[in-house]
């Protein structure tokens, strides 16, 4: 293989392209989001009001609270807005896959054409896969999707039994308590923002692992890369440069990754081209990492774990742990440093 300048730029090109569609879709739901509590909003500053009443000075009970017709009003309002939002969110997702989707393999083919010294047949990967994809994709969205009005409401229940403190100020309070609220409206946008992401980069990398297998022939494998800054998690970081199997998945990293399998193809010899072949250009994650200041490097790993690092009480092989998830995917995390 030949990782170099080229495949670089090409990688780079991709994941702006990737990110620029997730974010897109992230932001339409998180507006939504936004703007669904707006509308309910008054419908529950009313609740808080008619509580405070009932309270006479102090947060009435859970009994009381049951018993209040504007509260039962305003969470009726809520989880009808919440299963929307959800629903909404869905249709979105599966809109945007099959774009996603099918550009997995235009990219592969980017990656794998920049490594050659000249231009390769690419074999095409069966549209019913394709199709598998999406379908498969779509299903795991609307399921991980489906709990959050339920679990938000609950949430937000249990807000307002534990109350706030009125004492000589009840329009404190109640803009103390639809704060509350409002942050537990929000807690289900950002379950949801992350199902979203995380969901349609495993549809874009199975796409992509799709690809490979059409075109073995002409690949080793892929390799690990990740999306290097301060913000990079040590694992990701750890797994940078790593070779995988043709058919292996990945990268499998945690909600919200932004690593991405690069192709990486056979020697030229291998695949009959009598040329030279350069070196690979390609600088690993640890290596990246060793250029940083200090102040980056702390950031990345945080004190303690960049002082065992610098010891050797810790390897950059112990960073990653494989994480098994039975309702998702095995997943690569940081290893905790008490483990």
């Amino acid at each position: 293989m030949s990782v170099n300048a080229k495949t670089v730029r090409r990688l780079n090109a991709v994941r702006i392209a990737l990110n620029s569609r997730v974010d897109a879709t992230t932001r339409a739901l998180a507006q939504g989001w936004g703007r669904a509590f707006e509308e309910i909003s008054d419908e529950w500053s009313a609740a808080i009001d008619e509580l405070l009443r009932i309270g006479d000075g102090e947060w009435p009970s859970r009994a009381q609270i049951a018993r209040a017709g504007r509260a039962s009003r305003a969470m009726r309002a809520t989880i009808a807005r919440l299963e929307a939002l959800s629903q909404a969110a869905g249709v979105t997702v599966s809109g945007e896959l099959a774009d996603l989707v099918r550009m997995a393999d235009d990219w592969e083919k980017a990656l794998v054409g920049s490594q050659l010294p000249s231009v390769i047949d690419w074999a095409r990967v069966d549209p019913a896969a394709v199709d598998a994809i999406i379908k498969r994709t779509t299903g795991r969205v609307e399921s991980r999707l489906r709990p959050l009005p339920a679990e938000q409401a609950a949430v937000m229940k249990q807000t307002l039994i534990r109350g706030v403190l009125v004492g000589d100020n009840p329009k404190a309070a109640a803009s103390e308590m639809l704060k509350r609220l409002g942050g537990n409206f929000d807690g289900g946008r950002r379950r949801a923002e992350v199902i979203t992401r995380t969901e349609m980069i495993s549809a874009h990398r199975e796409a992509a692992l799709a690809s490979r297998g059409a075109n073995a022939d002409v690949l080793k494998g892929w390799m690990w890369t990740a999306t290097k800054s301060d913000r990079t998690c040590p694992a990701c970081l750890a797994m940078d440069g790593r070779e995988f199997a043709v058919d292996a998945s990945g990268p499998d990293g945690h909600p919200c990754c932004r690593c991405t399998a690069v192709p990486i193809t056979k020697s030229y010899r291998d695949l009959g081209l009598d040329v030279d072949e350069p070196p690979s250009e390609y600088q690993s994650g640890r290596d990246w990492f060793a250029e940083q200041p200090r102040s980056t490097q702390i950031r990345i790993m945080g004190a303690e774990r960049l002082r065992r690092l610098d010891v050797g009480d810790l390897g950059w092989d112990d960073l990653p742990i494989r994480l098994e998830n039975p309702d998702w995917r095995p997943s690569y995390v940081v290893r905790p440093l008490a483990a």
